[in-house]
């Protein structure tokens, strides 16, 4: 069987039209009228292609493709159509797409399959309007109560779940969108990589082995304010210079401790009081730290808070605080197997790797099995108007989705 790229190319055209910024890249906040209007069109597609469609109570869009033995669990692709703010054209939305052609084309070929096959829209993936994302999946996998989104507002200050009622569910019952996992065999999720290696090494597919942990840390460090110009330095105590020890060694520490897919980045940082003639008495700074096993990612922490400890000797007092943590996916490996077979018979060129994003395949992992395939991001643009992946990569993207699909639905 094959995937039809030019309805594939139509569709992600089509999404891009239900934009609230036209020529200042794609914004489409879920439960705007942008989303609005992209579901209406999204659920028609679903129709014709011969998807049974429904809408559960946060608003998750799903097309069911019923197999010859209903008793066994499902499969599902699936993505997200919400963006960030002024985003692209291709982020989520491709993934989409592709499961909805992937049905359409199994309809078109008459294919008998055993299993299920569920196309699934996720809302509110990345957290734009209300600031919690993922949220279609993590209410799937059974993670959200009414207690957890009765009193979100968007910017204007309107309620998210005046928001919701308005596709016609009860975000009062939202704990019913939960799928028990005895009904779900595997989801397989196509997404772009938001990322330059597969564009920089010229690579079309990229097979994901799993999704990184997420960990995000808080460092504090207290010295002495005092005039910059009467004081010498030998009598300083400069929370500045002092954290950018930490800082400016962070890299290294990642590199000799860390495995490929470690990342550490530096993203926010405060400087009190701020002043160009006053020595900085107070420095927090954030930790972004990723990476894929847990005994390495607790390595890493442990030399920082060691490098901490040195730090101290200049005069100063640390503190580190965790503010966050997500923990690692990794994929099925006869998921990956099968992935890796297929496009092996199809010569597309792949590199089994990491993601760096989350994704709601990392919810969806507590379910059921998981897997990801990527496609490249030109020039590793993502979230931005730049955005862009080549078609013949869409094309075998989609190709590769469609043959692992076909091989666990039969």
């Amino acid at each position: 069987m094959e995937i039809n790229i030019h309805r594939v190319m139509k569709g992600i055209e089509k999404l891009s039209e239900f934009n609230s910024t036209p020529e200042k890249g794609c914004t489409r906040y879920s439960y705007s009228k942008e989303d609005l209007l992209a579901r209406e069109y999204l659920i028609n597609q679903m129709k014709e292609a011969g998807f049974e469609v429904s809408v559960d109570n946060i608003g998750n869009i799903k097309g069911l493709l019923k197999g010859t033995e209903e008793k066994l669990p499902i499969v599902i692709s699936g993505s997200h159509i919400d963006t960030v703010k002024h985003g692209g054209n291709y982020d989520g939305i491709l993934g989409v797409v592709a499961a909805i052609e992937i049905g359409r084309v199994i309809k078109e070929n008459n294919l008998k399959h055993r299993r299920g096959y569920q196309v699934v829209i996720f809302t509110e993936e990345e957290g734009s309007n209300f600031s919690v994302n993922l949220l279609g999946s993590k209410a799937i996998a059974g993670k959200i109560e009414f207690e957890d989104i009765k009193d979100l507002k968007d910017s204007m200050g309107i309620y998210m779940v005046d928001m919701i009622e308005k596709l016609g569910v009860n975000p009062r019952k939202v704990s019913e969108c939960r799928m028990p996992k005895e009904e779900i065999h595997s989801m397989i999720e196509l997404h772009i990589e938001q990322g330059r290696v597969l564009d920089e090494e010229n690579i079309s597919v990229g097979i994901v082995k799993g999704i990184n942990a997420l960990n995000w840390y808080e460092v504090k460090i207290e010295g002495q304010a005092n005039h910059a110009g009467a004081t010498p330095m030998k009598y300083r105590k400069d929370a500045l210079v002092e954290a950018s020890r930490l800082i400016a060694n962070i890299p290294d520490i990642v590199e000799k401790l860390g495995d490929e897919s470690n990342v550490a980045t530096v993203g926010v940082i405060e400087c009190k009081p701020n002043l160009p003639n006053v020595i900085p008495k107070e420095v927090k700074f954030t930790i972004d730290l990723r990476g894929i096993e847990p005994d390495t990612n607790k390595r890493i922490l442990e030399e920082i808070k060691n490098e901490l400890k040195k730090i101290e000797n200049g005069g100063v007092k640390t503190s580190i605080k965790e503010l966050t943590k997500a923990k690692e996916t990794k994929s099925n490996e006869e998921i990956l197997k099968i992935i890796e077979e297929k496009a092996l018979k199809r010569e597309i060129s792949y590199k089994l790797m990491y993601s760096g994003s989350n994704h709601d395949t990392s919810i969806i992992s507590e379910i059921c099995d998981v897997a990801m395939i990527f496609v490249p991001s030109v020039n590793g643009s993502s979230h931005s108007p730049e955005e862009y992946t080549k078609k013949i990569d869409i094309q075998n993207g989609c190709q590769l989705l469609l043959d692992t699909i076909e091989e666990l639905i039969k």
